[in-house]
């Protein structure tokens, strides 16, 4: 089993036809699918999402997502990490994610929040075949794609020991550079 790592980008902020072709040119099972702007935090980032496709195997998954130091729209958000620092020091953020991880190690928990932030999303192809993308709004892709696989029966589930720093505001960074 591998992972098919992209970052989906598309001219105009297309952002339901970048993740589309993200899916669509992949041969994997698993296709994980990142905003620009994000940082691992855990040096064993891919053993740990291996080991929830393991644990998630024999369930209706479609979809597995990570926590982070919070959302920018969906404060109660799952995804939101028990413990936010306010900083932008990547050593700070290797530090939460290390607490976190001998917090919960290899955890997977079920979730039903319809408003997954798609800053991290390790998509089920077998599910994204089923529900791909849709709409045009950059802000709201991610929500109505997670919203229409629990409605077609398929689950979330959230990976409560893989930490991610999401910087954003990166977007308007590299429009400087």
């Amino acid at each position: 089993m591998w992972i098919d790592v992209k970052i989906p980008y598309e001219p105009g902020n297309r952002l339901a036809e970048a993740y589309n072709r993200s899916m669509e040119d992949s041969s994997a099972e698993w296709v994980l699918l990142l905003d620009h702007d994000v940082f691992f935090c855990n040096p064993n980032w891919y053993g740990i999402c291996i080991q929830a496709i393991e644990q998630v195997k024999d369930t209706k998954a479609g979809l597995l997502t990570c926590v982070t130091n919070g959302t920018h729209r969906a404060n109660n958000t799952p995804q939101k990490a028990d413990r936010i620092i306010k900083t932008d020091c990547l050593h700070q953020h290797i530090q939460v994610a290390k607490i976190l991880h001998e917090k919960y190690k290899y955890t997977v928990t079920q979730i039903t929040w319809p408003k997954i932030t798609g800053f991290f999303m390790l998509v089920k192809r077998s599910a994204w075949e089923e529900i791909k993308f849709k709409g045009q709004d950059l802000g709201y892709v991610d929500w109505h794609f997670s919203n229409r696989l629990l409605d077609a029966g398929f689950e979330i589930y959230l990976m409560k020991g893989l930490y991610m720093y999401h910087q954003r505001g990166m977007g308007a960074l590299w429009k400087r550079l």
